[in-house]
């Protein structure tokens, strides 16, 4: 045989295996069949899975945020975004809102200034923080974090979104017993007058 017969034969043979290589690969990455992220926000994980069966999709739970604005165990996000074109078979991540509210444990801020109590509220994620002024020796001396209307220990844990209410010292000290006081003075005066006598 010709060797340009060979060559020929060679060439055909390359043509084909290169066919059914791409072929397969199409095969393998699902190219040119491209579905819609189904829009589930707002649905619980168990309503929601239809939608991603339907549409030949997985999903997986991988985070979960507390919002007071939504549904327990709702679906917040998607990665892809909702609408987005993805193949199919793709793996959607899903963020759900938490069935419990986060809690974190309040800091010790006893006998610091308010400047800095503050601050270490609002580290820990805290963000309702309100304050008020009790009779102290120091001016803006915190004394403690109220909760509840009572003040709580350092370490307790309370829900992030709680109202919390900073004590702090308003620098002015009450006479232990200012009415005993005003008594004692009342007698030396009578005591004073009487000596007149």
């Amino acid at each position: 045989m010709p060797i340009y017969v060979h060559l020929l034969v060679i060439g055909m043979l390359l043509c084909i295996i290169i066919y059914i290589v791409l072929k397969s690969i199409d095969s393998y990455t699902n190219h040119n069949q491209a579905v819609y992220v189904p829009d589930v926000r707002g649905l619980q994980i168990e309503d929601a899975a239809p939608f991603f069966e339907q549409n030949m999709l997985l999903y997986a739970v991988v985070d979960s945020i507390f919002s007071k604005d939504v549904t327990p165990g709702a679906i917040v996000e998607l990665r892809p975004e909702a609408n987005a074109k993805v193949k199919k078979n793709r793996v959607v991540d899903v963020i759900v809102n938490a069935k419990t509210e986060e809690t974190i444990s309040v800091p010790d801020v006893a006998d610091i200034s308010f400047r800095q109590a503050y601050a270490l509220l609002r580290a820990r994620g805290f963000t309702d923080i309100e304050y008020k002024y009790v009779a102290g020796e120091y001016r803006d001396l915190t004394v403690g974090v109220e909760y509840g209307g009572r003040i709580i220990g350092t370490g307790v844990r309370v829900p992030l979104t709680a109202k919390l209410i900073l004590v702090i010292s308003d620098g002015y000290v009450i006479p232990q017993d200012s009415d005993a006081i005003m008594k004692e003075e009342q007698i030396q005066i009578i005591e004073g007058d009487e000596s007149w006598f």
